[in-house]
């Protein structure tokens, strides 16, 4: 695929899974993983959702207002979480 048809692609993508995102509060994974695929492959369609969803969560879970609360009460799988990717990965 050429680097304009997948930036392309990558971009849509995220737009697409966004607004689902946006509309329902959840989705991005899901919506991008499959066209992703279609266009990267798995593996480097997994590695190109890392970063977004990340930023999407973190985003949607500061709108809430109580993200200090959702610190302090999800720490222990925050910390375990990171040490699986870091060792795991």
């Amino acid at each position: 695929m050429e680097t304009l048809d997948s930036l392309v692609l990558i971009g849509l993508t995220f737009l697409l899974a966004g607004f689902v995102k946006g509309v329902i509060g959840m989705g991005l994974p899901t919506v991008s993983l499959a066209i992703l695929t279609t266009g990267f492959g798995l593996i480097p369609a997994m590695s190109l959702m890392i970063v977004p969803s990340f930023i999407t969560n973190v985003w949607q879970a500061g709108q809430g207002g109580a993200f200090r609360e959702l610190v302090r009460r999800f720490w222990v799988m925050i910390v375990a979480v990171v040490a699986g990717v870091w060792f795991g990965g």
